[in-house]
């Protein structure tokens, strides 16, 4: 009888002990608010489309990270048969993938922005940048959703020197 009432006792402790550690695992577990999902959702959307694979052999022209690049310092450089220039190719290449983005997310415009890690500048002192998309979401805005996506570095070495780019992606509500 003393076997069977200490037996019981324990597999209620157990039972406690599993309930407790369910009850605080779920008190950890939260759920991401729309605030914080967007700015996660063009972060991982960067991330996606720049590890594309564009169906081109070529180095500079394999994946989409790597034609932005070329499409940055060497833009006239033809990738493959086809005569397609790097900066051709990277425009139709984002834009296409930002349309498919914007089709199962209506309402909402896009800025895929490149420029070096140190500042550049042209003659006319405006900040050298590669950028497909709407232009205008680089202003700052007020009163609508903006969301930044976290700056992606990318470094590759050429010859012997090591060329460095931030890449960002912008996407704002219509």
């Amino acid at each position: 009888m003393r076997r069977a009432q200490s037996s019981m006792i324990l597999i209620i402790v157990v039972i406690m002990m599993f309930v407790g550690i369910v009850v605080f695992l779920l008190s950890l577990a939260g759920t991401v608010g729309r605030d914080e999902f967007t700015p996660l959702y063009v972060d991982n959307l960067l991330l996606s489309v720049m590890r594309t694979d564009t169906g081109y052999t070529d180095s500079r022209c394999k994946l989409v990270s790597d034609l932005v690049f070329c499409a940055y310092y060497t833009p006239e450089w033809v990738c493959g048969e086809g005569a397609v220039t790097c900066y051709d190719l990277a425009n139709s290449t984002i834009t296409s993938y930002m349309k498919t983005f914007a089709n199962k997310t209506l309402n909402l415009r896009y800025l895929f922005t490149v420029t070096t890690t140190f500042v550049t500048r042209n003659n006319e002192g405006e900040q050298i940048s590669l950028d497909i998309g709407e232009p205008d979401l680089k202003k700052p805005r007020t009163g609508s959703m903006k969301a930044v996506s976290y700056p992606l570095v990318i470094s590759k070495v050429i010859g012997s020197n090591q060329y460095t780019l931030k890449m960002q992606l912008i996407v704002a509500k219509r």
